[in-house]
């Protein structure tokens, strides 16, 4: 995790306690304008941060929720915009063309292909003469699988005079689909001649070509892309196809090295290059290759059974009988597991388990061919599940423009920036209501200033402890200044004579984080680093363990503090303890649902754990709360998800 390239996020507790709503007095129609004007000028999260208080102001409004949608495609944030489409549409009757059309393009985008076309045929209903509206169509026709109809809409826009590079683009990919390859060549000439710089035609071309055998010819159109895309990974990657087929290994593995060099998790790439690796018998750096792949995509069968070959010709059956064992917990029947395994156990002389293996083969072997109809479709569903391989082939203005360090939000990091000791008479408020009033908290919710004055004026507060105050704002001045050795002992010393300080143990807990950061591996290239990674480091190990207990230990004290629940599940990452970092997470969002590092935090831990649909929806909560850094997720990550 490539923690030293994050900024720590400054947040003073006047800052928390003393907002005041800013929907207490404003006009509905300045913020409608202003929304507008953000739009026009493509300042999309300053809208959407407008279109926001427009909807407390008129919840019912299907025109804010049709923008804030708009805005939000715009960010490629389409779990978001899909949901304001629908409420717009909810609200609004009669048919809202806009809405339904914007909403068929994010379903489409979202893999939603049925609910694509059930939007766009409503629409095609009211303007059957509008020729782009059917090749939108045929693009969602394509993506069902429904080449024919995708063919049949292209030639009624072309009907009606839409002679643009997109018709025929689409009806090349059907025809293609079809093995209609002459006439998907014939098609992608049509494109080219309308526009010379479209690499996606070329590029797609030498894919026809490849089908038909001409697979010099293909790496021809692929060179041709990448003169006009020198980044073009989705060109590399067919370059190395047709190269295998030419017996170069050498330069399709050098062409799966760079694009793995761009997109380091496309798992795609890393099985091929295993493939080729194992073929010329270099075992080991084919398993590395595998080890990636399932890191992608834990429960891929294929690349499990593979690399259970790989561990037998390197003579680790242990890890060879692992990954068959794998194999068949995640689906019984398939056969070929049984009986490698059985191979293996002879091999280490376990007879009477390969005898086993042979027999349970041939039983399940006999359960699948008695099986229904309806039951093997349902296995044949399951089967392409374990089989899924995830790569995003990202042209190169998305690699240009995305290069913002995707990681976790850094911890809270309070300070003490007020002379009037606030931070002590507000945990101390706290404390005493917390005791007398059974859990009525005073932290961090709604018309907090005034709760906050309510504490002090009902609470019989002892005075300030100035003395360690002073200790307080110096030792958060030495966590600053990098002197986290010194910072400890005076964090030390106050929780010696004041075992009841929270602050304390908070910033203590955030002294040991930024401390770890210096520690924390910057070169590894996946989003978490493996448990048995993140605690190679013993020093780096204590550290997390220390930042554990005071958070925790805050959390005894402020039961209801969403920011060390949220460094809580900052530090359960970096111990591997994820589920429970889930669950902080998930609970700072629930004491502070305005949370937006939480979210974000919480959807990039869901993406890690391969929850992809739940982490987007996240990121979207993120970048509508006004965090801009969410959408560049979103427009890397999921704005061409596929719902499983």
């Amino acid at each position: 995790m490539k923690l030293t390239y994050l900024k720590l996020l400054t947040v003073t507790l006047l800052q928390i306690l003393f907002v005041t709503s800013v929907f207490s007095q404003y006009n509905f129609n300045t913020f409608l304008t202003k929304a507008k004007l953000n739009i026009d000028n493509k300042n999309y999260t300053e809208a959407i941060t407008n279109l926001n208080i427009c909807i407390l102001a008129q919840p019912n409004n299907n025109e804010v929720y049709f923008l804030r949608g708009a805005c939000k495609f715009s960010l490629s944030d389409n779990i978001g915009a899909e949901e304001d489409f629908t409420r717009a549409l909810s609200i609004y009757s009669p048919v809202f063309d806009e809405a339904s059309r914007y909403r068929s393009i994010v379903r489409y985008q979202l893999g939603n292909y049925s609910g694509a076309l059930d939007d766009i045929n409503k629409v095609i209903e009211n303007q059957k003469n509008n020729p782009v509206l059917y090749v939108e169509r045929a693009f969602y026709l394509l993506a069902n699988n429904d080449f024919n109809s995708a063919i049949s809409d292209c030639d009624k826009a072309i009907s009606l005079k839409s002679l643009g590079e997109d018709v025929y683009f689409c009806k090349a990919i059907a025809e293609d689909a079809l093995t209609n390859y002459e006439d998907a060549l014939c098609d992608y000439d049509l494109v080219i001649k309308i526009n010379p710089h479209s690499e996606d035609a070329f590029v797609r071309r030498g894919m026809t070509k490849f089908k038909m055998g001409n697979y010099n010819d293909a790496i021809d159109d692929y060179n041709r892309t990448l003169k006009l895309d020198s980044v073009s990974t989705f060109a590399f990657y067919n370059r190395a196809e047709a190269e295998i087929k030419l017996n170069d290994n050498k330069k399709a593995l050098r062409d799966y090295d760079t694009v793995l060099f761009f997109e380091p998790r496309n798992a795609y790439a890393y099985y091929n290059r295993a493939v080729l690796y194992a073929s010329e018998q270099k075992y080991e750096p084919a398993i590395e290759d595998f080890n990636k792949v399932l890191l992608l995509n834990p429960n891929n069968i294929q690349a499990l059974y593979n690399r259970a070959k790989l561990k037998q010709n390197i003579e680790d059956y242990k890890g060879a009988i692992s990954d068959c064992d794998k194999i068949i917990e995640l689906y019984p029947y398939f056969m070929e597991a049984y009986y490698y395994r059985s191979q293996i156990k002879n091999l280490i002389k376990d007879y009477i388990g390969a005898k086993q293996d042979i027999e349970t083969g041939r039983l399940m072997s006999a359960i699948y061919h008695g099986k229904s109809k309806t039951q093997l479709n349902m296995d044949s569903l399951l089967l392409n599940k374990l089989s899924y391989l995830s790569a995003d082939f990202y042209k190169s203005s998305d690699i240009t423009h995305d290069t913002v360090n995707i990681g976790f939000r850094p911890i809270f990091y309070l300070t003490v920036m007020d002379s009037n000791h606030l931070y002590t008479k507000y945990f101390s408020a706290y404390l005493e209501n917390y005791n007398s009033k059974n859990n009525q908290s005073f932290c961090l919710k709604n018309n907090i200033a005034e709760e906050y004055d309510t504490a002090i004026m009902h609470s019989n507060l002892y005075p300030p402890d100035t003395k360690n105050e002073i200790l307080l704002s110096t030792a958060i001045r030495k966590t600053n200044m990098q002197l986290y050795n010194e910072a400890s002992e005076i964090y030390d010393k106050i929780i010696a004579d004041d075992s009841l300080n929270a602050l304390a143990y908070f910033n203590r807990g955030v002294n040991s984080c930024r401390e770890i950061e210096l520690m924390t591996n910057t070169n590894d290239p996946y989003f978490i680093t493996s448990p048995k990674q993140n605690v190679v480091e013993n020093d780096r190990h204590k550290k997390c363990q220390s930042a554990h207990a005071d958070f925790a230990k805050t959390l005894l004290l402020i039961p209801d503090f969403p920011f060390a629940y949220y460094n809580l599940g900052y530090v359960k990452c970096l111990l591997g303890d994820f589920n429970g970092a889930l669950y902080d997470y998930e609970q700072a969002i629930k004491l502070n649902p305005e949370f937006s590092d939480a979210y974000y935090n919480y959807g990039y831990l869901l993406f890690y754990l391969n929850h992809k649909q739940d982490a987007c929806q996240n990121f979207s909560k993120a970048g509508e709360l006004g965090l801009s850094a969410a959408f560049l997720f979103i427009k890397k990550y999921c704005s061409g998800l596929i719902t499983k």
